[in-house]
């Protein structure tokens, strides 16, 4: 493969970044009735109720979303590969790194196929609707530390970059950090069904949730700008 065309790879690969952030908050967000999400606190009857009365876009949503969140393994590809530039041959992080955005796709995933699952038969019992959206939720809150040490491992990459035109300025790597520590208040979500610390509480699904993906968008344009730099060199050098 020639570098025009790995480049083009990587291009691809960076605008994957975007994508799945648009498709995630339009898909699991909102047609997956997400924002806002349901309360832990609902009756079974009510949740059932929850699920009848939009039943076509949540089925809609959740089932778009596990074919777009794969969206994010091609971004998390990429990020390893611009990591191992500032790492050389200690990868490492970048390898961790991988391996978060890896596992993220599959605590998501399983978090919507149950909720899939929940919405398949309608009429089943509302006890078993509530268990299936329990054991949703609980799986893509508790399971939050492999998403986290993504974040982390990008960070302290990026703080270790000594290079003149770094990948992330050293604000944006703080910034990873904190973000990645804000999802340590959903550890609660397994005890706890009611205020700021229950799954649909402000510290433990819309802070968090909003620093995951505000890192996401934020990394993603520090990623393409530094696509396009190197498509340019590419572009520029002699016999080009």
């Amino acid at each position: 493969m020639n570098q025009r065309t790995g480049l083009n790879y990587e291009l691809v690969s960076a605008w994957c970044g975007p994508v799945f952030l648009i498709a995630f908050v339009i898909f699991w967000g909102v047609l997956g009735q997400n924002l806002p999400n349901p309360a832990p606190s609902l009756t079974a009857v009510e949740l059932a109720d929850r699920y009848v009365e939009n039943l076509e876009m949540i089925r809609l949503g959740f089932i778009i979303s596990l074919i777009t969140v794969v969206l994010y393994l091609p971004w998390t590809s990429l990020l390893s590969m611009q990591m191992e530039r500032i790492e050389g041959p200690y990868t490492v992080l970048s390898k961790l790194q991988l391996l978060g955005g890896g596992l993220t796709v599959m605590v998501v995933s399983f978090s919507a196929m149950f909720w899939v699952v929940a919405g398949f038969r309608p009429e089943q019992s509302p006890e078993m609707i509530q268990m299936l959206t329990d054991v949703g939720w609980l799986c893509i809150d508790l399971q939050y530390a492999c998403t986290t040490l993504q974040m982390f491992a990008a960070a302290f990459v990026g703080l270790s970059d000594t290079r003149e035109v770094k990948l992330f300025p050293r604000w944006v790597c703080f910034l990873t950090i904190w973000c990645g520590i804000s999802f340590i208040p959903a550890s609660l979500t397994g005890v706890l069904k009611t205020g700021p610390f229950a799954w649909n509480g402000l510290l433990s699904y819309y802070i968090p949730y909003a620093c995951w993906l505000g890192w996401y968008s934020i990394a993603s344009y520090f990623m393409l700008k530094d696509v396009y730099r190197r498509k340019a060199l590419v572009t520029e050098a002699p016999g080009a």
